[in-house]
């Protein structure tokens, strides 16, 4: 694991969060049981995969051209032969979206938590009322395992994940813009010991490559029994490369 480099202008970091105070549990038999999702065992594809058949499109962009019609030519000039004006250009076609099982891991060794990315999507089709934000960005989802730890009183957020690019450079936050329009079940804030698995998304910059790695955020806390300070600290893990 690595801090990664700060973010330049264009970067939306994570918020500045004041220190919180942590509960340590006295004895390990006060540990509250784990709750598993009832969906991890039999979750459905079409639910919970942003990917499932009937949701992806693909987008076309470019000067439109007219098939059989002859090209104008100019008559400003009669001694002059006419030229016959041609495009080449064919429309451009956006990136198929793809989605691709992985499983990369990041541990907070301070906190006990563990931070599983399950599944990559890129290239996700914006929504159709959205056409100057498919112009700008492409959408990134990310399937998320959270298992917080059971030392202390500290919860996993969806809001402590970002997405960083090496080209453009970019650290970019969850956005929640597009959950609902994927079907996607939402990754959840897991408690102490507590577990949760879900999509997050990410809008990146058009034309970002494919080197992505996932940010865990996590914010400083102060333990109320110890007095012990758990500094802020950015740990990630590598995506694709």
């Amino acid at each position: 694991m690595s801090t990664p480099p700060a973010a330049p202008d264009r970067s939306a970091t994570a918020p500045a969060r004041p220190t919180a105070r942590l509960r340590r549990l006295a004895a390990v038999g006060l540990l509250a049981p784990v709750l598993a999702l009832a969906a991890c065992s039999g979750e459905s594809s079409v639910t919970a995969d942003p990917t499932a058949p009937g949701t992806a499109t693909t987008a076309t962009s470019g000067a439109a051209t007219t098939q059989g019609t002859t090209p104008s030519t100019s008559s400003a000039t009669p001694s002059t032969p006419a030229t016959t004006a041609t495009s080449s250009a064919a429309p451009t076609k956006a990136p198929a979206y793809s989605t691709r099982n992985i499983r990369a891991v990041i541990k907070d060794p301070d906190l006990g938590h563990t931070i599983t990315a399950l599944r990559l999507s890129r290239n996700l089709p914006f929504p159709k009322n959205q056409p100057v934000g498919a112009e700008a960005f492409e959408i990134v989802g990310v399937k998320v395992d959270f298992r917080a730890g059971s030392r202390y009183s500290a919860a996993l957020e969806p809001s402590m994940l970002s997405l960083i690019a090496t080209s453009p450079k970019q650290n970019v936050p969850v956005t929640a813009e597009f959950g609902k329009s994927y079907k996607a079940e939402p990754l959840t804030t897991a408690k102490r010991d507590d577990r949760s698995r879900g999509w997050v998304f990410f809008k990146v910059d058009k034309g970002t490559t494919a080197s992505l790695r996932l940010a865990f955020n996590r914010p400083a806390y102060e333990v109320s029994t110890t007095d012990r300070k758990i500094t802020a600290k950015t740990f990630s893990v590598v995506l694709s490369k």
